[in-house]
């Protein structure tokens, strides 16, 4: 089973460097560094369960910096997402994804999902510290994107290396200790196939009920006390707002983001939208739930 590992939020180079203000009151930031390729830089907001947000930037805002990259394309907000998994070698893993892939029973329009094998990434820390990776990418030439199906991360240096877990980092002002819930806009036409494929690719079941939208949750990495799975939502757009930034971004759109957080038993529950409706985020929620969910 895989687990999430991180979801990635491009930002402008400014909004890195001095990041809004919607961002700094609720979350306590990571410094990051630069990627290999000189091309990109990040920040990190880690959290308790092991997961985190990645806030990158092309250096500079530098239009060449986008030229051949994977992202070169991508409009600002949420664009991509990494799960992960607790052990394994990751070109062991690779080969358990192609099998679990190749034994869907595609319908018949679908196009088939595939993977390319792992790749060496890394970069360095401000310390001076090297942090190495592997990636596992899905092939983008077939009709689909990044964004519209994860990739994998695995480390080469320790976790810890490159997700920091001490205390101070993992505490947030607002209490989030992990993500909840991230909903993927897609067209009609692409929700069975990719329904499929996310059971495959994350090694389980689909828990929706209808052919219009696709649930899978994934355990944390890191048990906490509160929810244990971070839910991922397959749906079509049913807002105006909704379609059109799909339409913008080539038909996904990674547009409903929600932290969880906990109160104690007997505390009010509640749900606020804690985004500054800015940077083409979509929309970005805060769930502080009781201790004692199971779900």
């Amino acid at each position: 089973m895989a687990h999430l590992d991180h979801i990635i939020v491009l930002v402008p180079y400014a909004s890195l460097t001095n990041p809004p203000a919607w961002i700094t009151e609720n979350f306590t930031i990571t410094p990051g560094g630069q990627h290999a390729d000189r091309k990109t830089e990040n920040r990190l907001i880690c959290f308790r369960d092991g997961s985190y947000v990645e806030l990158i930037a092309f250096v500079n805002d530098d239009p060449k910096n986008r030229e051949g990259h994977r992202w070169g394309g991508k409009h600002f907000g949420i664009i991509d997402f990494a799960f992960t998994h607790r052990t394994g070698d990751a070109a062991a893993l690779f080969s358990e994804l192609q099998e679990r892939l190749d034994g869907v029973d595609w319908k018949e329009d679908a196009i088939k999902v595939e993977y390319q094998p792992p790749v060496a990434g890394g970069r360095k820390r401000p310390d001076g510290k090297e942090v190495k990776w592997t990636v596992t990418t899905p092939v983008t030439t077939t009709g689909y994107q990044s964004g519209q199906l994860p990739f994998f991360c695995h480390d080469v240096t320790p976790r810890s290396v490159r997700v920091p877990v001490s205390e101070e980092a993992i505490t947030h002002p607002n209490g989030a200790y992990g993500i909840k819930q991230l909903t993927i806009f897609v067209d009609e036409s692409k929700i069975g196939a990719l329904s499929q494929a996310y059971a495959a690719i994350a090694g389980v079941p689909d828990s929706s009920t209808g052919d219009s939208y696709g649930i899978f949750n994934l355990r944390r990495l890191i048990e906490v006390e509160g929810r244990k799975n971070a839910q991922f939502n397959l749906r079509t757009p049913t807002q105006q707002w909704q379609v059109d930034s799909m339409k913008e971004r080539g038909g996904a759109f990674l547009g409903a983001l929600t932290f969880c957080g906990r109160v104690a038993s007997g505390e009010t529950e509640s749900s606020r939208r804690i985004d500054d409706g800015n940077g083409g985020m979509g929309e970005v929620y805060l769930d502080l739930e009781t201790l004692d969910l199971e779900t």
